[in-house]
């Protein structure tokens, strides 16, 4: 059983033994955790976290989390469960400069939570895993193909003498080869997973109630129904002619279109031949047609004309050729005057019932509606809010044709109102499937069932957080609808079997280091202890101020270092004058003498943005060099001998002097002190009986 070390704040949490269990493990080895939502699975990272940051003092931990706002969300987490002082913490996302970042990643933290893109780009940079005991990946089944999460591991894995790694999902697919993928992309050497029905996770799991409601589409459907399914099938028998697809056009499904793109995109990139290319173009358009008139289908038989409408308006905008050709047939066929005469779908009146038996019952309650369209989330918070229910749609940040996302402030702010009860209903996308920690959710509601198990399971797990929930799944009656319910659930059934026999495939990583245990000081931890978990709300906002007060005031450190280590850098640059200095050597010095990868990056960058400095190929040398050889002037040796108010004196190729004003000096200012020598191009002239000098371009320091 997991030993809890002095770093945890043992009245913070409730012991579980499963979770002491897992963690048990965890800290052994590479662990894919494998848990139901809402039983804990950050607890158990922050318990394999303290074991690694109390007994290996000298490493460092990095929590990793897809969006921003998850990982700030992890962040209170383990501030509230573990004796961390503010300092030891260090949050890195894409809002921070990458050579802010890269000065933090060598800074005093301990323990750094940050965004797995962020980690990678910075990877790319310099910045190195080496000094890391521990790396946890959250919502890890994201660890496929090019996801940033594979090049961590990767480099993780190669870089650090004793690499630990944890990843935690609660649905990492049924998908055998793709579980299989995840736990490869991870070196995942043991599987951890519970179900509700495990004996050591049932007395912990609220009951979730969850209702089918099967509903039949009016006859006024069924006529678009036809044309589009007239049009369609003419489609799929032109693929048939074609020699694209050898089925009965009965028995032709998306996935079989899905399919045909990509080979037919793999042989086009393969093929030299401008006939065979142009044969192939044809099938992609009619391939692509086809695909859109499925989906025009399926948005009308589960989301209605609403949504089918404004997927229409955007075809008929669209350039895209097989586009072009749809929205003429759409006309010719009748379908947007048709749409005008069916009414709305019956799921709205069916949602419209049990959200106002819901809020009838239970009038604090809060409500989560999902569904896959922004459409249609637009236009249910638009029916709700016409029955005096407080609803708002809550979607991800990217921008659509005439729909901007939401910023993350935007998102924060509208959770922050949706857990005050001030918004009783969030009617939401994809983005709310995944890691939203809102713990009064009463009621769950799927507008459309979702073909895939993960964002079944992830939906499912908003609902009986910490008390009962219940799951309402609405499904048009002889539609893709009930397709995708039974296979949603039959996959979510596939991969607990599946995940359950991995354990005998997996095999041990060798490592090639040790740690070698250090303590963490016992005054840290008492210092750290000094503050408390929990806080009321006014302190609360003290500390989240305090908070972002020492973030301000990283930011000014490293500013303060930008500008020394750009001295520095300026100086050794003019001093190895046209000859210049490679970027190698010169970011080798400056690292050497303590100087961080970031700080040396953006000196560079404000030297350049300051037109201080030229490069050539891998080499960097002043601006001056390059300009003294094209000026009409001179070359001379210049001496600083005095600086006084609005002008300095030089000794000028040590035989006279000369007066220097700051309009007529275009150089470095850190070499007008006393004592410093310079080469430079300048043009020398007498004025009211006395030597100026105009300074064009420093060439070298001395």
């Amino acid at each position: 059983m997991f030993e809890i070390n002095p770093l945890v704040r043992k009245e913070a949490f409730e012991e579980r033994d499963y979770q002491l269990r897992i963690a048990e493990e965890a800290i052994k080895r590479n662990t894919l955790v494998v848990l139901p939502t809402a039983l804990g699975k950050t607890i158990i990272a922050a318990l394999v976290a303290s074991h690694f940051l109390y007994r290996y003092s000298d490493h460092k931990v990095l929590v990793m989390a897809p969006t921003r706002p998850l990982v700030l969300q992890h962040r209170n987490t383990f501030l509230r469960l573990l004796k961390l002082r503010l300092e030891d913490v260090q949050v890195l996302t894409g809002k921070y400069s990458p050579n802010f970042r890269l000065r933090a990643w060598g800074g005093p933290a301990r323990i750094y939570f940050a965004t797995p893109q962020v980690v990678h780009n910075d990877q790319k940079l310099g910045m190195k895993l080496d000094e890391f005991s521990l790396l946890v990946f959250d919502e890890c089944h994201r660890a496929r193909k090019n996801y940033a999460y594979t090049r961590v591991a990767e480099a993780y894995m190669r870089e650090a003498p004793y690499p630990i790694i944890l990843g935690l999902t609660a649905s990492p697919g049924a998908d055998r080869e793709k579980i299989e993928e995840i736990c490869r992309a991870l070196c995942i050497e043991h599987v951890e997973a519970r179900t509700e029905e495990d004996p050591d996770v049932k007395p912990y799991v609220s009951p979730i109630q969850v209702d089918w409601k099967f509903i039949r589409l009016p006859d006024s459907y069924q006529g678009i129904k036809k044309t589009l399914r007239v049009m369609l099938d003419e489609r799929l028998r032109k693929l048939i002619s074609m020699g694209a697809i050898k089925k009965d056009p009965r028995y032709i499904f998306r996935t079989d279109l899905l399919r045909l793109g990509d080979e037919l995109r793999y042989r086009i990139e393969e093929t030299s031949l401008e006939e065979e290319r142009s044969r192939l173009f044809s099938v992609v358009v009619t391939q692509s047609s086809a695909l859109t008139l499925f989906h025009a289908l399926e948005l009308l038989e589960s989301q209605g004309p609403h949504t089918l409408r404004c997927f229409l308006d955007r075809i008929m905008e669209s350039q895209k050729l097989s586009h072009r050709a749809l929205a003429s047939g759409f006309g010719l066929a009748g379908v947007y005057r048709a749409l005008d005469s069916v009414g709305e779908h019956p799921k709205v009146d069916v949602l419209k019932q049990i959200l106002t038996q819901q809020l009838t019952e239970k009038p604090a309650s809060n409500v989560i509606v999902f569904t896959q369209y922004r459409d249609t989330s637009s236009y249910l918070v638009s029916k709700l809010s016409e029955m005096g229910i407080s609803a708002a749609r809550f979607i991800g940040q990217s921008d659509r044709v005439g729909d901007e996302g939401m910023s993350q402030e935007e998102q924060a702010l509208l959770l922050e109102r949706f857990r005050g009860g001030e918004i009783k209903v969030l009617v939401a996308t994809s983005i709310a499937e995944e890691g939203l920690d809102v713990p009064s959710v009463d009621l769950v509601v799927f507008y459309e069932p979702v073909p895939s198990e993960i964002r079944y399971i992830q939906r499912k797990g908003r609902t009986g957080r910490r008390r009962f929930g219940r799951v309402v799944i609405l499904a048009a009656e002889d539609t893709l609808d009930v397709s995708y319910l039974r296979a949603s659930r039959r996959m979510a059934e596939r991969m607990k079997l599946i995940v359950k026999s991995l354990n005998s495939e997996l095999k041990p990583v060798l490592r090639f280091g040790t740690l070698q245990e250090s303590p963490m000081p016992a005054e840290l931890i008492a210092e750290a202890e000094k503050r408390p978990p929990e806080l009321p709300e006014a302190e609360l906002e003290e500390l989240v101020e305090f908070d972002e007060e020492l973030e301000r005031e990283r930011l000014r450190e490293f500013s303060r270092e930008v500008n020394e280590v750009s001295k520095q850098l300026l100086w050794r640059i003019l001093r190895s004058g046209r000859e210049g200095i490679s970027i190698g050597e010169l970011s080798g010095e400056l690292e050497a003498s303590g100087d961080s990868p970031g700080a040396v990056r953006a000196a560079l960058q404000k030297l350049r943005d300051e037109d201080q400095i030229r490069e050539r190929g891998n080499r960097i040398l002043p601006a001056g060099a390059s300009t003294a050889v094209r000026v009409p002037a001179d070359v001379h040796t210049f001496e600083v001998e005095r600086v006084l108010q609005g002008k300095a004196i030089l000794f000028v190729d040590g035989k006279f002097r000369a007066v220097l004003i700051p309009d007529e000096y275009a150089g470095p200012r850190q070499l007008i002190r006393r004592g410093s020598r310079f080469r430079a191009a300048a043009k020398l002239y007498r004025l009211d009986g006395k030597l100026h000098a105009r300074i064009y371009a420093v060439e070298r320091a001395e």
